[in-house]
């Protein structure tokens, strides 16, 4: 049995699959375990693609046999999932065909569950469930969180130019509790945070604030503008071009926060403590989740970082790669040049210690525009050896939700 959760971006279709996942009623009936893996956008070509099924394969089973054809690779996958008991596959945040069709071989007592945003590259026979506006009460409860003296009718109208939706609920919340925090009456700013949805949201200047339509993509878009924007004037002065510069990292990873220090470094003068706040304060706006996982990380949803991206010259973002990479390299030893006419002085970056760095390195050279660097480093064997021993030994004992999008050998493939 395939089930599907499908809808828009920041409608809670993760967080459901998780809460199902974890269930100990469904946890009982799969003895074979439950397994959570992220896709997302980023995997892209049959190179990308088999590595992450080689990676949920070796994860799950401890098999390490590499594919460089997709189908392949999850024909391989099925049948060692045919010799386990039931197990449950979350495959969260799928966005082609090309992408789900490898976990759909054999697998007789797999169940897969799948959340996704385009629902038609779901097989025939799949159980569907759309997931998109909270009911009422539902909504009122995130919006009201931790706020007393709200007056109903400023709450009614909150949800209409919220359209009920999860992700802006919650933003809009922290923000009026934010306020609050400050001295602020409650009922005055929630007011205000009306007023600016109302002016900046969908409904433009429209005094009559017209319920916002969450279906349709451009007004989501404008009502993230709206709410990001109204957050962000409460941070302290650069809090704005900070947080920005937070959209170059991957997309569905947790970014360890001294690195993120690092960069802020470079971009803003920021030490690692000023950098540590200002991340509270984001998360506490809702505008990133943080946690004090391996020093503390961070992460966007993906609705939030594609604002953010689509907010930035290319220029720019690529010379904030550019810096990040940089940053990076202070902290490396010179190592000597893997082969003959490699550049002079190149950072021993199979020396990284910090999993992020390792899984994304290549990526952002790419993004910075240093390709015939990032040819140098993919290729080189003393890189993908680390990255060999990193995927090979260590992958099956790292938490689910830090699989990598694809290992060494098959980024150098790629980028030769």
């Amino acid at each position: 049995i395939t089930t599907s959760l499908w809808g828009a971006g920041g409608f809670g279709k993760t967080t459901i699959a998780e809460m199902v996942c974890a269930s100990p009623r469904v946890r009982e009936r799969f003895k074979g375990g439950v397994y959570r893996f992220t896709i997302g956008r980023e995997v892209r070509g049959r190179a990308d693609i088999a590595a992450r099924v080689a990676e949920v394969t070796r994860f799950i089973t401890g098999d390490t046999e590499q594919f460089s054809d997709p189908a392949e690779a999850g024909r391989h996958l099925g049948r060692l999932l045919d010799q386990r008991k039931r197990t449950l596959l979350l495959l969260d945040d799928v966005w082609t065909v090309e992408q789900l069709d490898p976990f759909l071989h054999g697998g007789t007592h797999c169940v897969r569950l799948i959340t996704t945003r385009v629902p038609s590259l779901l097989p025939v026979g799949t159980q569907t469930i759309q997931v998109d506006q909270m009911t009422l009460e539902q909504a009122r409860t995130v919006l009201t969180r931790d706020l007393d003296g709200l007056p109903p009718m400023t709450i009614g109208a909150l949800l209409d130019v919220t359209g009920r939706w999860a992700l802006l609920l919650r933003l809009v919340n922290r923000q009026i509790k934010a306020q609050v925090e400050t001295g602020q009456d409650p009922a005055r700013a929630a007011e205000e945070m009306l007023h600016e949805l109302r002016v900046q949201g969908p409904q433009g200047v429209d005094p009559a604030g017209a319920v916002f339509d969450v279906g349709r993509p451009e007004e989501r878009r404008q009502a993230i503008r709206a709410t990001v924007e109204a957050a962000t004037g409460l941070l302290p002065q650069g809090g704005m071009e900070r947080f920005a510069e937070l959209a170059i990292f991957a997309e569905d990873e947790a970014v360890p926060l001294p690195l993120i220090a690092r960069l802020w470094q470079r971009t803003g003068g920021l030490g690692e403590r000023a950098s540590r706040e200002l991340c509270a304060q984001l998360a506490g706006l809702s505008l990133l989740s943080l946690t004090r996982d391996d020093g503390g990380r961070i992460s966007l949803h993906d609705v939030i970082r594609d604002y953010l991206l689509s907010a930035q010259d290319p220029t720019r973002l690529a010379a904030l790669h550019g810096e990040l990479v940089d940053a990076v390299a202070d902290g490396l030893p010179e190592a000597a040049p893997p082969s003959a006419g490699a550049p002079a002085g190149h950072p021993a970056w199979w020396e990284l210690t910090d999993g992020y760095l390792q899984d994304h390195l290549i990526e952002h050279f790419v993004a910075a525009g240093r390709t015939e660097l990032a040819e140098v480093i993919a290729s080189d064997l003393r890189w993908v050896e680390e990255r060999l021993v990193r995927h090979g030994a260590n992958a099956p004992q790292r938490d689910l939700a830090q699989v990598p999008t694809a290992d060494a050998a098959s980024r150098a493939h790629s980028l030769a």
